[in-house]
């Protein structure tokens, strides 16, 4: 089954490559805030603040932590106290490839039936026995992204395994069930035409007791790094800044910062989670996998039509407002 929305911006966001979004994100930013090829070794909290110890022997002190260093990062694991990594990030049963390429280049080999000049600014995905396929335009309408996913039934043992090679065996085996239609082998040639391709297995935060230890609290992947069927990782990512901003904003001495981080959690840990579990869902529908759905077109168009209603709908307002109900409602307790 393909899937040919044309999106309204207005109300649909905007498709944005990644590279190009946190270039943009970096150009407000002074040089003198930014300090790079730095590793964080320690942390330590006493009644004055948080001391973080860097590998090139560095230690600094600051009145709160914020850790945004990723799924694998150092942060989550002082948080959560996880020595048994009983928190730890897991596979989550899907693999996939991206591969930018020219727009010429992909329209011609995808052919104007299905990539026209007049679908440009569309993007199409497609859904079949165990994988799904995608593509569209970024860059100001000068790159294609091609996009292959599929059920992972090879998951690594460890992180490490986490990215391995492509092979045209390999796809062709994903794709099996799809060769004699209209795109795979075409999709397959654009994913192959690149230097060393690559695939990846896709992890999540299965279950994540806390965001927050102390003055110490994590965000982003470090805190609920997900599956992105609904491309929703960096959305969720920016509104744990939102939230933060907003909490952090109306402290008025340190000693509030434990009820700031306290309210952080319980307004964003929920949300992240319900999201979290909603994309690997979206990931089975979209793979053809889903029990009671499978490929009717019918059934996955019903399946699929409201899964991004929580995401895109937020008041984010009434979000913020809520945030600060908690946060006064822990300085009372306090």
């Amino acid at each position: 089954m393909s899937m040919n929305p044309n999106p309204d911006p207005e109300s649909n966001g905007v498709a944005v490559h990644r590279a190009s979004l946190l270039r943009e994100l970096l150009v407000p930013l002074p040089d003198e805030v930014l300090h790079v090829n730095k590793k964080l070794t320690s942390l330590s909290e006493t009644q004055d603040g948080v001391f973080v110890t860097f590998s090139d022997g560095a230690v600094e002190h600051f009145d709160a932590v914020i850790g945004a260093d990723g799924i694998f990062g150092f942060v989550r694991n002082y948080v959560l106290q996880d020595t048994d990594n009983k928190y730890g990030p897991s596979p989550a049963e899907f693999w996939d490839s991206r591969a930018l390429v020219p727009i010429g280049k992909a329209r011609a080999i995808i052919g104007d039936t299905h990539f026209s000049a007049d679908e440009v600014d569309c993007q199409h995905g497609w859904i079949g026995d165990g994988a799904f396929l995608l593509y569209d335009v970024l860059e100001n309408r000068t790159m294609s992204q091609i996009v292959i996913s599929a059920i992972e039934n090879d998951p690594p043992r460890g992180h490490d395994e986490r990215k391995r090679p492509l092979t045209r065996g390999f796809l062709e085996g994903a794709l099996k069930n799809w060769l004699d239609g209209p795109i795979a082998k075409r999709i397959i040639d654009l994913t192959l035409d690149q230097p060393d391709p690559q695939r990846y297995s896709e992890w999540e935060h299965k279950v994540t007791p806390t965001y927050v230890n102390g003055r110490v609290c994590i965000a982003g992947d470090a805190a609920h790094a997900m599956t992105p069927w609904q491309a929703a990782g960096a959305g969720q990512a920016m509104e744990d800044a939102m939230i933060l901003g907003a909490l952090l904003g109306k402290v008025k001495n340190s000693g509030e910062i434990n009820a700031a981080f306290k309210a952080y959690d319980a307004v964003r840990r929920p949300r992240c989670q319900r999201v979290i579990d909603s994309s690997r869902v979206t990931g089975m529908i979209c793979c053809g996998r889903e029990e009671g759905v499978g490929l009717d077109p019918r059934k996955l168009l019903e399946a699929l039509k409201d899964r991004w209603g929580f995401i895109m709908g937020l008041d984010l307002d009434e979000y913020k407002t809520e945030a600060l109900r908690k946060m006064d409602g822990f300085l009372f307790e306090d």
